[in-house]
């Protein structure tokens, strides 16, 4: 009785009443304690993560011979984040399955570990569909040539019995095009009998990614019946290209497709982005004002556009129309708590969308009070993301406050390429070029490039320090247009 409960609140996305039942649980067994485990993976943050903790140092060892207890536990384990545990796990385990080895590819590709995953598959004798389809998605995630390389040898081994599974055919064709090879995905394509609605998905999909729009509008004439997947990714497509003619397009399928698309959150703000990267702001504006249920993600394409457009105003009172109450209270311990178990999460990376949006609408103003004022309500959480870092260093660079900027670059501990650069041009916006070409000369070599040159080469401009400007423009191996742009 408990496990059919347990598995219920499972299946219908209430984990939490799942574990709410175990604890009324006096005598526990392999199938209460599996699904306690599938319980916590779902949720995945901190707390659960100790409760599995707890739980797993409780229970008998004999438990651990259930292949089905110690493949919950490592996905448990790495849905929650803690990759060094999974993996203890793992090492543990004398009497591997495929399912184990699953688990564990799963969680490193989770957990942008895809290199991981391959090293895994590797260990594996007999590969089933379900291995073949990880080590394609962790080869996707990679997305180099020597991964391309990689595919071209699994694909060829692996059974031709294989490719009549769609999740196979379809990861295989996303791998391809997210390695940048066109040509292999569309033979692959080429040769199904039996194309579902995810495999033109990843067809249209890849064609987007690797600038070829044209072709996914063209493989979406083909399609029967589109589903909210296939009409997000035609829109994405217009939006792409941006031309009166795709707005034409854009309004006759918009106007075709099922009232009840538009109930997807991303198929709407596709639409909205698509209209206005077509130049129809007022169509936009107009699908974004009739939602009842707007997203952070709608927010951020709206903001993104207004940006674009010279709005930045516009952008910073759509801004001040979100309720964001768990973000602006910095200090209130539960409901930061709350943000950092969302910081894997997809709305966690909406917000920082909407922030990054503020941050630029902020640099374009050029107002300090109006930046100072902003800043404040910016959550610790969301300060730490790199992103935003890099952010603020070119916000406060743009405001004329090169103290602060400075002190976050300061604080930074792993500097990228990217805040290497804003504070460069933070040096330079402000008149100070010596300083700018003494921060370039400590910037690891690896990390300049184009964007750094040019950025650089202006600060020189703008303190008028002509001849430090040629000597490095001279010395510069490679010089693109950005580069003689910059001259």
């Amino acid at each position: 009785m408990y496990g059919a409960m347990m598995k219920g609140y499972i299946k219908n996305n209430l984990p939490k009443k799942a574990i709410d039942i175990f604890d009324e649980i006096k005598n526990l067994n392999e199938i209460t304690i599996t699904l306690l485990f599938n319980a916590c993976a779902q949720l995945g943050t901190e707390k659960e993560l100790n409760l599995l903790k707890t739980i797993s140092s409780k229970i008998p060892n004999s438990y651990f011979l259930s292949p089905y207890i110690l493949t919950s536990l490592i996905d448990a384990f790495m849905k929650c984040g803690d990759v060094t545990n999974a993996q203890l796990l793992f090492n543990k385990s004398t009497k591997k399955t495929l399912f184990t080895y699953g688990a564990m590819m799963k969680g490193y590709i989770k957990n942008n570990l895809p290199e991981k995953a391959i090293d895994i598959f590797d260990e594996i004798k007999d590969p089933d569909e379900i291995t073949s389809t990880l080590v394609f998605n962790a080869c996707a995630q990679l997305g180099s040539e020597k991964e391309l390389n990689l595919l071209k040898t699994i694909s060829s081994k692996i059974p031709n019995s294989y490719f009549k599974s769609s999740n196979v055919f379809t990861s295989l064709i996303d791998a391809f095009m997210k390695c940048g090879d066109i040509t292999s995905a569309e033979s692959l394509f080429d040769t199904s009998t039996n194309k579902t609605i995810s495999m033109y998905g990843a067809m249209m999909k890849g064609y987007i990614k690797n600038n070829s729009p044209k072709k996914t509008i063209e493989l979406f004439n083909e399609i029967k019946d589109p589903n909210e997947i296939i009409v997000t990714l035609v829109f994405n497509a217009c939006a792409q290209l941006g031309s009166e003619k795709e707005l034409n397009l854009l309004r006759t399928i918009s106007s075709k497709v099922p009232n009840s698309f538009y109930r997807d959150p991303y198929v709407l703000t596709s639409l909205i982005g698509a209209f206005m990267k077509c130049g129809d702001a007022a169509s936009a504006k107009s699908l974004f004002v009739k939602s009842t249920k707007k997203t952070l993600s709608m927010y951020g394409t709206m903001m993104k556009s207004f940006i674009v457009n010279d709005l930045e105003e516009e952008a910073i009172a759509l801004f001040n129309e979100i309720h964001l109450d768990e973000l602006h209270r910095e200090n209130h311990s539960e409901k930061q708590m709350k943000l950092l178990s969302e910081m894997k999460s997809d709305r966690f990376e909406a917000n920082i969308i909407i922030y990054l949006c503020l941050l630029k609408a902020l640099a374009k103003l050029g107002m300090l009070e109006k930046a100072q004022s902003f800043v404040k309500q910016i959550p610790g959480p969301v300060l730490a993301d790199y992103r935003i870092e890099s952010a603020l260093i070119h916000m406060w660079g743009k405001v004329g406050s090169v103290d602060a900027a400075r002190r976050i670059f300061e604080a930074i501990s792993q500097r990228n390429h990217i805040g290497w650069t804003a504070m460069i041009n933070s040096y330079g916006l402000n008149g100070m070029g010596i300083e700018a070409v003494k921060l370039f000369h400590q910037m690891p070599k690896e990390l300049i490039n184009d964007i750094t040159y040019t950025s650089v080469l202006n600060a020189c401009s703008h303190s008028g320090l002509v001849d430090t400007a040629r000597s490095m423009f001279n010395n510069i191996q490679t010089k693109t247009h950005i580069i003689y742009t910059a001259m």
